[in-house]
């Protein structure tokens, strides 16, 4: 029943879904393409598009999923791995297997996951994707002023590195493997880790 009651919105809009998926692979293709292959050790990193690197991130109030307003600032004192992504994007879909574990893994020592989805349709489309893929980390719904606020995003997935000050530690434009991700927390955890709980 839900499958045919959706049939019509689906066509509706997969045009626009498939033309947001050209632009997402193209943006990631250009940046892979300038960046160099990180096959060979580099990283799809580019100019930083919330300002320099060490400059606080900015703060944003932003609904989650069940209408309650979370703000960047509340995870002040935590590291934050804060991940631009949407639905319709494959490659943002294929990381958040992964952040789940690394969210379950890293949460006692200080590190939060946050994902800000920019999905047109919001919490329509947001919510049974997190349903399905077992989140464990907020998820919040973004809009164009976080995105101009973070420099106006050329791609997804763009995810932020945010230090225990919050002040941003690292850019990724384009996903990265779990290990990846793995080694970039436990950097960003470790000179405070002795004094952790």
């Amino acid at each position: 029943m839900r499958r045919g009651a959706n049939t019509a919105v689906r066509r509706v809009t997969s045009a626009n879904a498939t033309k947001r998926a050209v632009l997402c692979v193209a943006a990631i293709g250009i940046a892979w393409l300038t960046a160099g292959s990180p096959a060979c050790g580099a990283e799809i990193t580019g100019k930083d598009p919330a300002g320099s690197l060490s400059e606080a991130a900015p703060d944003f109030a932003l609904t989650n999923l069940a209408g309650r307003m979370v703000r960047l600032s509340d995870f002040k004192g935590k590291i934050v791995l804060l991940d631009f992504w949407a639905t319709w994007c494959a490659p943002c879909q294929e990381e958040i297997p992964n952040f789940v574990q690394l969210q379950k893994q890293y949460a006692g020592r200080g590190f939060t996951m946050l994902g800000i989805a920019l999905d047109d349709d919001g919490a329509a489309v947001v919510k049974p994707l997190a349903q399905k893929l077992s989140v464990n980390y907020p998820l919040v719904l973004g809009d164009t002023q976080v995105a101009a606020r973070y420099g106006g995003l050329q791609a997804v997935p763009t995810a932020f590195l945010i230090g225990r000050d919050g002040r941003i530690l690292e850019t990724f434009i384009g996903p990265r493997s779990k290990s990846e991700w793995e080694q970039t927390i436990r950097m960003a955890l470790s000179p405070a880790e002795p004094g952790q709980n």
